[in-house]
C-alpha cells in the first residue's frame, strides 16, 4: 500500500469529543489539534516517518514545527511543482503561521489548485478548515498554500507500494 492509499483509507474518520483520535492517542498528545498528527500518522504507516523527524521519531505535531523543521532542512518546493506525498502547509489567516497542513494527492497547474487529505478540517467550506473535525479530501487554491515540503527526494517512493 502507498502512502498515498494509506491517507485515502483514512478519508471519512471522524474525531470522538474534544480532539479524541487515534492519531493523537498514538502520537501521545491526544485532545489537541491533530492535523499534523495525521500526517506524521500517515507517513509512519507507510514507513517513511524518518524523512519528517521534526520532533522526534514520531514526525511532529504541530504546523509551525514541521515547517520550520522542513525549512531548515532544504526541503521546500514552490508550490506549482508539488506532487503526490508532498506537504502542504496552509494559510487561512493573516499572522505568517501555518494554520492547517495535509499530504498532496494531486497539482492542477492550470486551475492553480491542490488536491489534499487532511485531517482536523470539515467536509464542507463553512466549516472549520482549520480545526474541523475529520479527514477529507480537499481542494486548495494556492492562494491558501503557505509552503509545499518534499521530504521524500527519491522519485516517485511516495506513490509506490510499501508492501512487498
Amino acid at each position: 500500500m502507498t502512502l498515498i492509499d494509506i491517507a485515502r483509507n483514512e478519508i471519512g474518520y471522524q474525531e470522538g469529543p474534544n480532539n479524541n483520535t487515534k492519531y493523537g492517542k498514538w502520537y501521545g498528545l491526544n485532545n489537541n489539534p491533530w492535523c499534523a498528527m495525521f500526517v506524521s500518522w500517515v507517513y509512519n504507516e507507510a514507513g517513511f516517518v524518518k524523512h519528517i523527524a521534526a520532533s522526534g521519531k514520531k514526525g511532529f505535531a504541530s504546523c509551525a514545527a514541521g515547517l520550520n523543521w522542513f525549512t531548515k532542512k532544504n526541503k521546500l518546493v514552490p508550490i506549482g511543482d508539488a506532487k503526490p506525498g508532498d506537504i502542504a502547509f496552509f494559510q487561512f489567516d493573516d499572522d505568517a503561521e501555518p494554520d492547517h497542513v495535509g499530504i498532496v494527492v494531486k497539482n492542477n497547474k492550470v486551475t492553480k489548485t491542490l488536491v489534499c487529505i487532511e485531517g482536523n478540517t470539515s467536509g464542507n467550506k463553512s466549516g472549520s478548515q482549520a480545526n474541523g473535525d475529520g479527514v477529507y479530501r480537499k481542494k486548495r487554491p494556492y492562494k491558501y498554500v503557505l509552503a509545499v515540503a518534499r521530504p521524500i527526494k527519491e522519485k516517485h517512493e511516495a506513490t509506490t507500494s510499501t508492501s512487498a
